[in-house]
This record gives C-alpha cells, sequence and structure tokens, in this order.
C-alpha cells in the first residue's frame, strides 16, 4: 500500500514539476513577442519574483527518478542562473559604483506616501515627517481633513504647499508654478509643479495612476471569465513619458505608480527616468500591501494582508540627478508604506561621465 501512495506523490510531484516548467517556458515565449499587450503576460509578470521562486525546489523533482538526472542539472543552473539575477536586479545597488564628487552639490531628501485616504492620521503623518525630516514630500489618496489640518504644525518647515484632490505636496522650497493636470483624460489627477531649490528650478510630479484590477469580461453570451485589465494605467504613463520627454530642467517623480518593475509600463517609464531604489536601495522593496482587507477579491473573508508582496510606489529622476540612498520606510497605517530618496544634483560633467 505504502508503494502505491508513494508512487502516487512521485507522479504528483513530477507533473507539477512538468507543469511548471511548461508554464515558464510559455511565459517567456508570450513575454518576448507580446510583452504586456497580452494580459495573462502583464498579470504573470507583476507576480514577479514570486513566480520564479518555485525553480528552488526543482531539482528536487529532478531525483525522484532516477533515470531523469538531467532534470536535475538543468534546474540546477536554472536556480543558479535565478539567484545571479536577484542579486544584480535587487541585491545590488547602483550608487555604490558613482558618487559625486562636488562639496557644494545641492541635495534633497524626497518622501512618498500613498495614505490611502482616512487610513492615515495627521498625527501619523506629523510623526513621518519629524522622524524623516524630507525637503519634499508628495502625498496620494489623501484627504483635506489630514493635509490641510497637520500644515500648521509644520508650516514652519514646510511653508510651501499645493493642495489638489486627493494630492498634496509640501515642500521647504518655494514652489514658483503649480499646475493641476490629467494624464490621458482620466478621472484620476496628478500635480506638476516647477520648485525653486537654491535658485535651481526643478520640475516635480505627483503622480497616482490607475489601479489594475481583475474583471469579469463577456467571452460568449453568458460566459464570463476573470480579466486583468490597465489599459487605463499605460494610457495614463503614455502620456506622462511624451510630457517627459519635453522637460527640460531636473525632473522628479514620486507617487503611487501601480506597476511592478516587471511590467512594460515601469519599462517605458525606465526609458525616460532612473528608478530610485533600484539604483540606492536594497532588496526587493516592497511597499504594498500592509493592512489590506482581502475581502476586495474574497467577500467572505475578513482577513488582512499584513506583508507588503509587491513594488508600486517609486521616486524617480532625470539624469540630472544621482540617489545615493533609498528606503522603504516603517509603516504609518496606509495600506502603503513610504518611501524616502536622497538625491544630488550632477554636474554637466558628471552626467556626461556617468552616460
Amino acid at each position: 500500500m505504502k508503494r502505491y501512495v508513494l508512487r502516487g506523490l512521485k507522479a504528483i510531484a513530477q507533473l507539477l514539476g512538468y507543469s511548471y516548467c511548461g508554464l515558464l517556458i510559455a511565459y517567456f515565449i508570450l513575454r518576448g513577442l507580446f510583452w504586456d499587450r497580452l494580459w495573462i503576460v502583464a498579470f504573470l509578470s507583476s507576480l514577479i519574483p514570486w513566480l520564479f521562486l518555485p525553480i528552488f525546489l526543482l531539482p528536487l523533482v529532478g531525483f525522484i527518478p532516477r533515470k531523469q538526472k538531467w532534470f536535475s542539472i538543468g534546474s540546477s543552473i536554472a536556480c543558479l542562473i535565478l539567484i545571479g539575477w536577484l542579486h544584480h536586479h535587487y541585491f545590488s545597488p547602483e550608487s555604490a559604483q558613482f558618487k559625486s564628487n562636488s562639496y557644494d552639490a545641492l541635495r534633497i531628501k524626497v518622501l512618498s506616501l500613498n495614505a490611502t485616504w482616512y487610513h492615515t492620521t495627521k498625527e501619523a503623518l506629523g510623526e513621518l515627517i519629524y522622524r524623516e525630516i524630507p525637503d519634499i514630500i508628495c502625498l496620494q489618496e489623501t484627504v483635506s481633513e489630514n493635509t490641510k489640518k497637520l500644515f500648521p504644525y509644520i508650516q514652519s518647515s514646510y511653508p510651501y504647499n499645493f493642495f489638489s484632490p486627493h494630492l498634496a505636496i509640501f515642500s521647504r522650497y518655494p514652489i514658483e508654478t503649480k499646475e493641476k493636470i490629467n494624464l490621458a483624460n482620466h478621472k484620476e489627477f496628478q500635480q506638476r509643479v516647477i520648485l525653486n531649490i537654491n535658485q535651481q528650478p526643478v520640475v516635480l510630479y505627483n503622480m497616482q495612476t490607475t489601479a489594475p484590477w481583475i474583471r469579469p469580461q463577456k467571452i460568449w453570451p453568458g460566459l464570463n471569465i476573470p480579466v486583468y485589465q490597465y489599459g487605463d494605467r499605460t494610457a495614463q504613463i503614455q502620456d506622462f513619458i511624451q510630457r517627459i520627454e519635453t522637460e527640460t530642467l531636473p525632473v522628479i517623480a514620486a507617487g503611487d505608480f501601480n506597476f511592478t518593475d516587471q511590467s512594460q509600463d515601469y519599462s517605458l517609464v525606465a526609458s525616460g527616468l532612473k528608478d530610485a531604489f533600484n539604483i540606492s536601495g536594497f532588496s526587493f522593496g516592497f511597499t504594498w500591501p500592509h493592512g489590506w482587507p482581502l475581502s476586495d477579491l474574497i467577500k467572505v473573508t475578513n482577513w488582512k494582508l499584513t506583508v507588503p508582496l509587491f513594488r508600486i510606489d517609486y521616486i524617480w529622476y532625470s539624469p540630472h540627478w544621482q540617489s545615493h540612498s533609498s528606503h522603504v520606510l516603517k509603516p504609518v497605517g496606509s495600506e502603503h508604506l513610504p518611501i524616502a530618496t536622497k538625491l544630488t544634483l550632477l554636474t554637466p560633467r558628471e552626467i556626461s561621465k556617468k552616460s
């Protein structure tokens, strides 16, 4: 009896192992051909690096039948490749490879937080600001009850601000121009300001894009299937990049972009701007979800996810800058974790040297 049970378990393990390998092969082929033009590829890309972690179990599957050690060898090589990729992408900050030598260079600290509406109190925001002492603060999904009531307490340190629906900017430096924008004419607002930082004009974007979601889609009369929808976000990102291409001043863009670093939208932004955490952060940098109710997906449960699994909040900058320290900060009540980075404005010679 035990022999049949073991055989059954081995067969199940082999089936799962081979099916997973087939899924990965199909994913890489479809990603190379379509990437985010195919929704299933976009959805699987959002699950990286979690999608790749079962690779570490594949060598065990190869040892189950003695005649298939080739599978174990091949999967062991895949494990080494995965370790190298993870180290290069998440545990090898680029900032260690280049540092500005200018002692009088302009240095600032930027903080960004999606406050998740009423989840973050003005007291928690105040504690975060006094602890981190940033020069520029970008808030998304905020409410006037918090931002406008917070302002009197921090006015002496941050005398300049810009409030628009669900967004707020606080700054130590003068704001010369303020603009409320709607990327791709969608309902979410974004902010664009020009700061005067020690006589240096700097463009700052405070960003919030439309979140992708899984929604039912009719493919046949009476037949609906769940589909990963993200088209609104993609349109907003394309509009954003077109704006970035016309900017001539140093640019900083911070906020909740609602994509992961393996999406095509991320790649599009990275073609024009630098990801601060990717340059000077360490580890995966997951920012969401922290305390997100699973009832949004599964109506019958009251559970909450309290461990962040995705990085969707970013601080980006143009080649005029160098990031030398980026961190994901402690939770403050929001479903998103705050992020902060320190930036140094480079000289023209340093910019040409980097490029």
